[in-house]
């Protein structure tokens, strides 16, 4: 099958399907006037000539269409806190979660809120707003998903395989020995692991890394989160081994004062996505985490990565860190019809899409498909997308969006379950706390 300028021959079929028309970015780069087919749940067409069965619904986004985001990096159930800014930089994580302003802010009261029943509306809200950053897939959620609806919940979904843990080396033998063996014979796609977070001189993070591999886990599938205080040796370690890294630098630089050596990681061919962490000190979601990466590379001389390799390292990276590469990620026929659109610039004509998604904020997120399902995004364009569902409305940075309930197995969501029971509920619980819920973005601040 020819993609990309040429006829893609869809064979016939009675369910519906929808093209999305719009600045394609594709794994072979930006097609411009670009249509992406959907049907079934999955992406079936891509290209410039893409050949339209006759019950298909055709929507102009006029916007930039690429895949769903994928967060390997989150504690979804803290999102619901707003911004810590801590007084000063710590050495490593240890550090600050001994801190009594820690315990007061955060810790005390998502352990509290969690005992009350509450940690359902907590993820719920995260999602919400992981949706709202243009992630369609995220890790760090409850050990049981909440809602079978809204983002791919990858650790806690059992068809993606996927394993997650904060703090791998408090783990006891026996419950490594399976990890090891599973990832051994591929049962288990991946092991994302935090692994030394500190600064760069924190001789204990530091020490981690041995320990890791006296654990027996500097092996393929693994996957290591944070690693600030890493060396260029490490990282030549890594690669020999198929060891990938996830950074978050925005959380890296507010909490130590430093991030992971990405450019050694780089020069040392480590494969390394891109992650907010959390809320509290991190993003709010991956799309902003972009935008903060892509202000902190353009400080770097010379700049650590293009545009194009830091809309990866949302994407296609993390999709292949999970051995997901043939579904998620990329915007290609039998990928899962996870897509994001975003609405350019009024300059955009001086920037590529590249530009536009490690640049674009909340607000210019115009769709959100997760599965199939536009579940998010302008009341415009869903109202496009097909016939009337249950949804509501919700403003993010001054623009109105749309969020619909209708889910990726047909579930509807209880009446309890709303967008606006959920925050409500949040919002008189954390007021217990002297906590104000989080907004879904920043907007620019």
């Amino acid at each position: 099958m020819c993609l990309f300028g040429f006829h893609y021959l869809l064979a016939q079929s009675t369910e519906p399907s929808y093209a999305l028309r719009g600045t394609l970015v594709t794994p072979a780069g930006i097609v411009k006037d670009g249509t992406v087919l959907i049907q079934q749940n999955k992406i079936v067409a891509v290209g410039t000539k893409v050949k339209l069965p006759p019950n298909s619904t055709v929507i102009d986004t006029n916007g930039v269409i690429a895949p769903g985001l994928i967060d390997l990096h989150n504690h979804l159930t803290y999102n619901v806190f707003p911004r810590w800014h801590p007084s000063s930089e710590f050495g490593n994580r240890y550090d600050w979660q001994q801190k009594p302003i820690y315990q007061t802010l955060i810790e005390s009261p998502h352990a509290a809120m969690v005992a009350d029943g509450l940690e359902c509306e907590m993820e719920r809200y995260a999602e919400v707003k992981a949706l709202s950053e243009g992630e369609t897939s995220a890790v760090g959620s409850l050990a049981e998903a909440c809602s079978t609806g809204l983002a791919h919940n990858l650790d806690s979904e059992d068809e993606w395989h996927v394993a997650y843990n904060v703090f791998p080396l408090e783990m006891s033998e026996s419950d490594l020995a399976p990890i090891r063996q599973r990832l051994a014979n591929h049962q288990l796609h991946a092991f994302l692991i935090h692994l030394s977070e500190g600064g760069h001189q924190d001789a204990s993070a530091a020490r981690e890394f041995v320990m890791l591999k006296g654990r027996g886990l500097l092996i393929p599938g693994v996957a290591l989160i944070h690693g600030v205080a890493l060396q260029p040796e490490n990282f030549t370690e890594m690669a020999a081994h198929d060891v990938g890294l996830i950074w978050s630098p925005r959380s890296n630089l507010e909490l130590y004062g430093s991030t992971a050596d990405v450019a050694a990681a780089k020069a040392a061919h480590v494969k390394i996505a891109v992650a907010p962490d959390w809320s509290p000190t991190g993003s709010d979601g991956l799309l902003a985490e972009l935008n903060y990466a892509a202000a902190w590379n353009d400080t770097q001389q010379p700049r650590p990565f293009t545009d194009q390799e830091l809309v990866a390292m949302a994407t296609t990276v993390p999709a292949g860190l999970i051995g997901a590469s043939d579904r998620l990620g990329a915007l290609e026929p039998g990928h899962d019809a996870d897509v994001l659109v975003l609405r350019p610039e009024t300059d955009a004509s001086k920037h590529d899409a590249y530009w536009t998604l490690t640049h674009a904020t909340a607000a210019q997120i115009t769709l959100v498909i997760v599965g199939g399902e536009p579940l998010y995004g302008d009341p415009d364009l869903l109202e496009k997308m097909g016939p009337a569902r249950p949804s509501e409305r919700l403003e993010v940075c001054g623009s109105s969006k749309t969020l619909l309930f209708t889910g990726l197995h047909g579930h509807v969501d209880a009446a309890d379950e709303t967008w606006a029971h959920t925050a409500s509920t949040l919002e008189i619980a954390l007021r217990h706390y002297g906590r104000n819920l989080a907004p879904l973005a920043e907007c620019g601040q």
